[in-house]
């Protein structure tokens, strides 16, 4: 029975404002995430490469000396980057060993004190036995924490970390581990909870030091944004966690490379790689070798646990933050859906089947343009679902 034209819009009111709700919880909201970096990657955009430099661990290197490296392997990092004097070195592998060599040990130590500032790296967990819970340990926090907190990572635990004498050399950065991660990797997190503290993850905690800002003047307000100073303002989700631009280009060599470019630099001869970057950039020494590109990222292949800190660190450089409209584009949405009901209901089946897809080419035209222009990510879930239905609802009728 044909329904009259009055209760078509109201049911497509309805189904606009369910559509709006449900689009931004999971696990819709996730697929409004891949819509936005779907734009980004699509978007005709141009940027000019981060000051970062991925200094990559890469097959060649592990074939060389093979996983897990030592502290004398890390030592060849060092001496090859440091005489470029980077203003932030990162380490994202943790240097977590159970019974290191002394000297090696001493000497890595002593390398690190000779960095103007150096990141490493631990990892939170959950203990094998819940009721064998081990003490909490001195972690660097974030006082300045507004709003709830409910939704940020909790753990209980450190599962591996630097010993003693490297993480006073150093400022330590935190990271969950990167095993049994399913669906692509759209964010990463900036803050975590441990203890009942708020704590910089690894990536802000290389932003607070590239930037130049303390812990006293972070301030954390989970769903809304991330204040690094006054300058620097970061959105985030109710997780605390920041969506990635994977599109901004970031320098990168192996390991090899450095070593080799930094003997060729010293001798006045042409160096292979572009080292003479690092003096002006964040250098990152990750993992990129195929056994570590475990995690699905978002722009369509697998990476490494590094690799995506650098697209983050990438993005954060960049302000290139991509930010998903609010609620008042949905309304918009909502009203524009009304209208075009109204006008579908006048068309016959076909017409109306056709006039909703142009206007949903079009709409994907205008997606990309605005975020080519602002790095704004126009809703998926919203509009394509309710003309979907408008068109299903009107063969049926």
């Amino acid at each position: 029975m044909r329904c009259s034209n009055r209760q078509f819009l109201f049911i497509v009111l309805i189904v606009g404002l369910v559509l709006m709700r449900e689009s931004r919880l999971s696990p819709l909201n996730g697929v409004e995430a891949d819509f936005a970096n779907w734009l980004a990657i699509n978007a005709p955009r141009q940027s000019e490469p981060a000051p970062l430099v991925l200094v990559q661990i890469a097959d060649d290197d592990l074939r060389a000396n093979p996983w897990p490296w030592s502290p004398v392997d890390y030592s060849l990092f060092l001496n090859a980057a440091l005489p470029f004097h980077p203003p932030v070195l990162a380490v994202e592998p943790v240097l977590d060993w159970q019974k290191p060599d002394p000297q090696q040990l001493s000497l890595l130590h002593n390398q690190l004190l000779r960095a103007p500032k150096v990141l490493l790296s631990g990892e939170f967990g959950f203990p094998e036995d819940p009721a064998l819970m081990p003490p909490r340990q001195e972690v660097p926090v974030i006082r300045h924490v507004e709003g709830d907190l409910s939704g940020l990572r909790e753990f209980p635990v450190i599962t591996a970390q630097p010993g003693e004498a490297l993480r006073l050399a150093a400022t330590l950065g935190f990271a969950e581990s990167p095993e049994g991660k399913t669906g692509r990797v759209h964010r990463v997190p900036l803050v975590f909870r441990y203890g009942g503290q708020v704590v910089p993850s690894f990536v802000l905690q290389a932003a607070m030091l590239w930037f130049g800002v303390t812990p006293e003047e972070v301030v954390v307000v989970p769903g809304s944004h991330i204040a690094l100073g006054n300058d620097l303002r970061v959105p985030v989700d109710a997780a605390g966690s920041m969506l990635i631009d994977f599109t901004i280009p970031v320098i990168r060599f192996s390991l090899a490379d450095l070593i080799l470019s930094a003997e060729q630099y010293q001798s006045g001869h042409q160096a292979i790689a572009p080292v003479s970057r690092i003096k002006n950039s964040l250098t990152l020494l990750a993992r990129t070798d195929t056994a570590s590109r475990t995690l699905p990222l978002a722009n369509g292949r697998n990476g490494s646990r590094g690799e995506l800190f650098a697209a983050a660190l990438a993005t954060l450089e960049h302000g290139s933050f991509i930010r998903r409209t609010g609620w008042q584009v949905d309304a918009i949405l909502i009203f524009e859906g009304l209208i075009l009901a109204w006008f579908c209901s006048r068309f016959t089946k076909l017409g109306a089947a056709a006039l909703c897809v142009g206007v949903f080419c079009v709409y994907m035209l205008c997606s990309l343009s605005l975020m080519a222009a602002w790095n704004l990510a126009l809703p998926l879930v919203l509009p394509g679902s309710l003309l979907a239905f408008i068109v299903f609802y009107r063969q049926l009728d």
